[in-house]
């Protein structure tokens, strides 16, 4: 993960002006997530303050929200196809976690007729 985030500071230097401020978003998102995900070793070791913590959601909350209004143009950007986007997770992840999916072996439109 250390290379992944020096490697990407660097990559969004060299990026278009124009593309700099959503791309930093995305990077600051996804330190957000890895802290979140480590949050109690983080905790533990004294490496992030109790305050610290507590700002991950809203930080995290705020991030999305920004990054919203460009979803679609950066999911065009990163080749990311309609396929993927129809995904049964897409179209309603709360009701599509609120079964036991078997690993997407059941349809979508099957569980919502249900």
């Amino acid at each position: 993960r250390k290379a992944v985030v020096s490697t990407q500071s660097t990559g969004i230097e060299r990026a278009d002006a124009e593309l700099q401020p959503v791309l930093k978003k995305m990077y600051n998102l996804f330190l957000v997530s890895l802290l979140q995900e480590n949050l109690g070793c983080y905790l533990t070791n004294g490496l992030i303050s109790k305050g610290g913590a507590a700002s991950l959601r809203e930080d995290f909350n705020r991030l999305v929200a920004e990054i919203a209004p460009d979803a679609l143009a950066l999911a065009e950007g990163f080749g990311i196809t309609e396929e993927m986007l129809s995904a049964p997770i897409a179209r309603d992840w709360e009701l599509y976690n609120s079964y036991d999916n078997a690993g997407e072996m059941e349809r979508y439109e099957d569980i919502v007729r249900s």
